[in-house]
């Protein structure tokens, strides 16, 4: 069948449900704590669209030079156009060919991220502007410390980006509490609900 749950892995699916409830938690928080009025006091900027708008802006840049880091890769390493990845076990250079896949995947990821980012950039910005911008730029640099990190050649140096999950969270969370507000169920409303069942 199109969606066949029992085919998704357990770890997958708990990996969601825990993903899904922390992205809510930060959305809880920012909301409990009025984050984005204190993020307008702490920065001074106004809470409009002005450093989501930037953040976007440099996501935009950053596409771009992860590509410009292929298209020399490319070159450097002799991997011709059509070729997505080096073939590693036909190269004369192995090394290489690893070395310009990691560079290509840290693009390719990139890439791959973007439905995700803009979808949340989007949605969460509607009521949280300043609170998705810091989120965004703190993803935008987690993505910059990634390719940094997989573009020496080794795979587990990506993980040097992974705090920018720490913008993702919020991102994510605002986004639910944003959508949960237009379809007519306020955060207030839900919580009372909960607390009115005990």
């Amino acid at each position: 069948s199109f969606l066949d749950i029992e085919a998704i892995p357990d770890r997958m699916v708990m990996i969601v449900i825990i993903f899904t409830v922390l992205s809510l938690a930060a959305g809880v928080a920012v909301e409990y704590f009025n984050a984005e009025q204190l993020l307008s006091v702490l920065t001074g900027l106004p809470s409009n669209f002005g450093l989501i708008g930037l953040a976007l802006i440099l996501n935009v840049y950053i596409l771009m030079y992860l590509g410009g880091n292929v298209g020399a890769a490319r070159r450097k390493y002799h991997v011709d156009y059509p070729e997505m990845y080096a073939d590693v076990n036909h190269s004369k250079n192995r090394k290489n060919a690893n070395l310009f896949n990691c560079i290509q995947r840290a693009h390719q990821n990139s890439l791959e991220q973007q439905p995700t980012f803009l979808t949340v950039c989007a949605l969460s910005a509607q009521k949280y502007p300043l609170v998705a911008g810091v989120s965004a730029l703190v993803m935008l640099l987690g993505r910059l410390a990634y390719a940094s990190g997989y573009s020496t050649g080794d795979p587990k140096k990506r993980m040097y980006g992974a705090f920018g999950y720490f913008g993702l969270l919020p991102l994510l969370g605002c986004s639910w509490l944003v959508v949960l507000e237009l379809l007519g169920f306020s955060l207030e409303s839900i919580l009372q609900g909960v607390v009115n069942q005990k």
